[in-house]
């Protein structure tokens, strides 16, 4: 009698942990599924689940390659993740950082089938991915969840519509504000915040050398409207940033 008490005990224990699980083994019980997914039925999550393999990837990993086939839908969840774009002379220019509960899309998907970008781990980071058969099978039976789908993709391409503009047409203050103000309030959403990423990676993210990132933050410092100590920003004075922002 004692042992099936124990077996018992054991049985929900088990059971409690995997119902608080961040991310179940299972993407019905996933209390943390990208908002999209809200939109399906059982039914429907039972076969994203079906064809669903998690994935773990080290910092500095690639988690897909630019040009390689795009097989599947990449739903981050947990972790953080850059994607940027490669010329031939191996100059690279960083379109977006991914940050749970987010998904990746690559438009090669619905083309070429090629991803069109890279995608890395930039720290310890896990992913869900989907077939994009299956993913593609449910827009065309879901409407609500085509529409979510849709208005997810315009944002996403607005986004990279103003980071363009603000390479193109700031000078170098300009750009280097962008970049913190982003850093702060869309990637780690905090202030002070300690970044993963090098002085390249901010280089790549607003179409600036290194070496003109390192001396906009040295002015920035100097200047009292930043401090830097190493990797860790505290934004001082966020109205004069938004201000050198605005006027470029």
């Amino acid at each position: 009698m004692l042992t099936k008490q124990l077996i018992y005990i054991n049985v929900l224990d088990n059971l409690d942990q995997i119902m608080n699980r961040p991310f179940a083994a299972s993407c019905l019980h996933c209390r943390n599924k990208a908002d999209i997914f809200a939109d399906l039925s059982d039914n429907e999550l039972s076969k994203v689940n079906e064809c669903r393999v998690s994935m773990h990837y080290s910092p500095g990993e690639i988690i897909f390659k630019q040009g390689s086939p795009c097989h599947d839908f990449v739903c981050v969840t947990s972790g953080l993740v850059k994607c940027f774009i490669e010329s031939d002379d191996d100059k690279k220019i960083i379109i977006g950082f991914v940050r749970p509960i987010e998904y990746i899309f690559s438009p090669g998907a619905y083309t070429d089938k090629r991803h069109h970008f890279t995608a890395i781990a930039c720290e310890e980071t896990t992913v869900c991915l989907v077939s994009s058969d299956i993913f593609q099978q449910l827009v065309k039976s879901n409407h609500e969840f085509a529409h979510d789908f849709i208005a997810k993709i315009s944002s996403q391409a607005l986004d990279l519509c103003n980071q363009l503009t603000n390479i193109t047409q700031k000078q170098i203050p300009g750009r280097m504000a962008d970049t913190l103000l982003r850093l702060s309030q869309v990637v780690y959403k905090s202030n002070p915040f300690t970044s993963c990423l090098s002085r390249q990676d901010m280089a790549d993210m607003c179409g600036m050398t290194k070496e003109s990132v390192v001396r906009a933050l040295k002015t920035f410092k100097d200047e009292n409207i930043i401090t830097v100590d190493g990797n860790t920003f505290h934004l001082l004075n966020i109205p004069m940033l938004e201000t050198i922002s605005k006027i470029g």
